[in-house]
């Protein structure tokens, strides 16, 4: 566990919803979603309210992660979805007409390593200098998570999000057999860059997958 993390009043039930793995029952117009509720609803007010121009996501997975932020981006008028995962786990074919529509108007989907030269040069070239929210949930260790937070930490402008997933791994408070994870990325990450902190008013649902990884830039 993190000396950071303070235990929550939401903690075994945390860990029954993970070991249960009832984030694996959600869909989104029948896409598999991989989002606790709570942090699913709280990106949302974040879109809604600062209505960037790009979201980066990395980690797509079945792809109803995606079709949800651009259910938001399509209400609202205006925004475009990057979506990069190693994997192509997309059934199109299978998908709603309104799941279909959604992709097909607001994301763009890249399959390769976030971190790869190739794939980094091709999102920030579409996203140049356009208002940004960065979402990353792809793969969990801190080596990795670490990397991706000193890549597209460079999208985000000040007041705008890079929010790191799954940062409730390691025994915060998510039992873990895999080592640091996302929370100790975000913990070496802030300590060479003042420019981010969490934004815990992110968190006052107390169940969330990413404590303290809501990271704001404030300055």
């Amino acid at each position: 566990m993190s000396t950071n993390y303070k235990p929550r009043i939401s903690d075994s039930y945390h860990i029954y919803y993970e070991q249960e793995k009832l984030w694996n029952t959600i869909t989104w117009l029948g896409v598999p979603c991989f989002k606790f509720p709570f942090d699913a609803f709280m990106m949302q007010e974040i879109i809604y309210k600062l209505q960037p121009e790009f979201i980066v996501e990395t980690g797509t997975a079945y792809g109803g992660s995606s079709i949800f932020f651009a259910s938001i981006l399509d209400l609202i008028g205006k925004g475009h979805i990057i979506t990069v995962d190693i994997n192509n786990k997309l059934d199109k074919d299978n998908w709603s007409l309104p799941a279909r529509r959604l992709f097909e108007k607001h994301i763009t989907f890249i399959q390769g390593s976030s971190t790869d030269p190739e794939v980094v040069s091709s999102i920030f070239n579409g996203v140049g200098d356009s208002t940004c929210l960065v979402m990353l949930d792809s793969w969990h260790t801190k080596v990795h998570v670490l990397e991706e937070l000193n890549i597209y930490s460079k999208l985000i402008k000040p007041n705008y999000y890079i929010i790191v997933e799954d940062t409730h791994v390691n025994g915060n408070p998510v039992p873990w057999q895999w080592g640091e994870g996302p929370m100790e990325a975000v913990e070496g990450f802030l300590k060479e860059h003042s420019n981010f902190q969490p934004d815990l008013y992110y968190e006052r649902h107390e169940m969330t997958c990413n404590p303290a990884g809501f990271l704001k830039r404030v300055k």
